[in-house]
């Protein structure tokens, strides 16, 4: 817990083919997307090197083919199988997503659904800093 860091990814906005009715089975709509990653960062706080942290670009990359990849009827189920993409995909502890449908219900700002993840990484060793 002491060499956790937390990485948040804010409003990423993606468009993506979900929903049930039949006008969100006829095109893509945009998702609002939050993200919270715990990881260790204890190499990347000493190191000042990319390979040692998650790469944003990389996770948006990865989020992307995961929407890209089929049609999905709940943000339960999408929200999952981004928890589940991001553990296989990147050294994350512990990670929350929300997913938002901006347009699924007019009388609302948004629909939203949130889930969290914990799993079970090695500990990195501390290295010295590098300067």
């Amino acid at each position: 817990m002491e060499h956790d860091c937390l990485i948040r990814l804010e409003g990423l906005c993606l468009d993506a083919s979900i929903g049930i009715y039949p006008q969100e089975l006829a095109a893509r709509q945009p998702l609002e997307i939050d993200l919270q990653l715990t990881i260790d960062g204890t190499l990347a706080a000493r190191s000042d090197d990319i390979r040692h942290t998650v790469d944003y670009d990389q996770v948006v990359d990865c989020l992307e083919a995961l929407l890209a990849s089929r049609h999905f009827q709940l943000l339960e189920y999408l929200s999952q199988a981004m928890l589940d993409t991001l553990a296989d995909s990147f050294p994350v502890k512990r990670a929350e997503v929300t997913v938002a449908k901006p347009l699924a219900v007019p009388k609302a700002r948004r629909v939203s659904v949130t889930r969290m993840a914990e799993w079970r990484r090695e500990a990195v060793k501390a290295v010295p800093l590098a300067l």
